[in-house]
């Protein structure tokens, strides 16, 4: 693993830990297992580094989301894929998750930047939905909306099993999806996939 690297997954595990407001570069450091210097050999700032540790979990989070994808899956099962992968990468990493939220939430940081229509990370998602609503499969709703009660229910799920606040349970995951996955469906559209 290259050092750039290397810090940057320190700081997420830091930020997963400790929080934005207990965050310093030293500990940093110490954390990634590098000299001080060395993190502004990568980063020009505290803010340099918050904004590639944002683009480098997104560029993490979109390789966990499109794992296995093939381009002659069809629409289903590629939805299905993306479903399950996001749910498992969650599961498997919910620390994750907390930075992403903290990130969000982070001062002085230009959310612009993480906007996830903008991001080319995303863009097999963001062109799979597009795609939907263009070929009037989808409900022509925005995006973001269509994502909300499909694509999102997989983290939410996986937030609530790693809460404890459900047991995990494969028959009513796969119910979960299949309900998601009926839910963005335009019923004027005939065409079987």
């Amino acid at each position: 693993m290259d050092k750039r690297t290397q810090i940057l997954n320190a700081a997420e595990s830091i930020l997963a830990q400790h929080g934005f407001y207990a965050f310093s570069m030293h500990h940093l450091a110490e954390t990634a297992g590098v000299a001080a210097g060395t993190i502004y050999r990568y980063f020009e700032n505290k803010e340099a580094l918050m904004d590639a540790l944002q683009a480098f979990i997104r560029k993490e989070a979109a390789n966990d989301v499109f794992t296995g994808w093939e381009d002659s899956f069809t629409v289903k099962q590629k939805y299905d894929l993306m479903w399950n992968n996001v749910f498992n990468a969650v599961l498997a990493n919910p620390k994750r998750l907390i930075v992403i939220e903290m990130l969000h939430c982070v001062p002085n940081i230009n959310q612009a930047k993480i906007t996830l229509l903008d991001d080319i990370a995303f863009k097999r998602l963001i062109d799979f939905y597009q795609q939907g609503v263009t070929t009037a499969r989808f409900l022509d709703w925005q995006l973001l909306a269509l994502m909300a009660v499909s694509f999102d229910t997989s983290i939410n799920l996986a937030k609530r099993i790693i809460r404890n606040e459900l047991t995990f349970d494969q028959q009513q995951l796969d119910q979960v999806r299949e309900a998601s996955w009926a839910i963005i469906q335009n019923p004027n559209f005939n065409q079987q996939d």
